[in-house]
């Protein structure tokens, strides 16, 4: 019993060794790589969409008891544009919020959102305008509010669960036609350490999932 015990102690004691050598209590960023689809590779089903706003409506809390909730670190910058980059908060062992994860200063959540949804769409076979002098009474208008995008870290005895979630209403319209959809994916998976890389693997896949969640449910 002793024994097993003792070898219980030295695996945690590894594992939490390993976590807190890869994270780390600063401020980090990464940078998200949306996928693209060549438009000649999909067959068009002859509809246009113009994406009219992408808006951040994610709510942050100072010190939130569930880390899923989005929250900055009180001791950096709070600004809006820090928080429309902020998609992660480390945590300690013990789930102490420790440094934020933020998207590099080319992108924030509006930005990839916006790419990620142009991608379903045009692998669904629509035609995304960028121009508004494009726009005739036939072209959809999107309007898309983010409602979570955030990345979280859970201990557990040998191992760490780090999740991605990704949730956004949609809606289109065009003339007296208007649809709404809920795009929400979760992505997650275990890992030794809280590295930035760690987060960055998950968010990525949660990404990869958010395009296929959208092409299948917007029609």
């Amino acid at each position: 019993m002793n024994h097993v015990l003792r070898t219980l102690l030295t695996l945690l004691f590894a594992t939490s060794a390993l976590f807190f050598s890869g994270c780390a209590t600063k401020r980090g960023e990464v940078a998200l790589q949306v996928p693209t689809t060549k438009a000649e590779a999909v067959p068009s089903n002859g509809q246009q969409i113009y994406i009219n706003s992408v808006v951040d409506r994610r709510m942050f809390e100072p010190k939130p008891t569930d880390p899923s909730t989005p929250s900055l670190d009180p001791s950096e910058a709070q600004s809006d544009t820090i928080k429309a980059r902020a998609v992660g908060r480390k945590r300690n062992g013990y789930g102490m919020a420790l440094g934020d994860i933020l998207l590099n200063e080319d992108q924030n959540v509006n930005s990839v959102v916006k790419n990620a949804l142009k991608e379903a769409l045009t692998g669904k076979g629509y035609q995304v305008i960028e121009n508004k002098d494009q726009i005739t009474p036939q072209t959809y208008m999107a309007d898309v509010k983010i409602v979570k995008f955030w990345s979280w870290m859970n201990m557990g005895f040998l191992a760490l669960t780090i999740s991605c979630e990704i949730e956004t209403k949609v809606d289109l319209k065009k003339e007296v036609d208007a649809k709404t959809y809920n795009v929400h994916v979760k992505a997650a998976d275990s890992f030794q350490t809280g590295m930035e890389s760690n987060y960055l693997e998950v968010m990525q896949k949660a990404l990869q999932q958010y395009i296929a969640e959208a092409k299948v449910e917007i029609k």
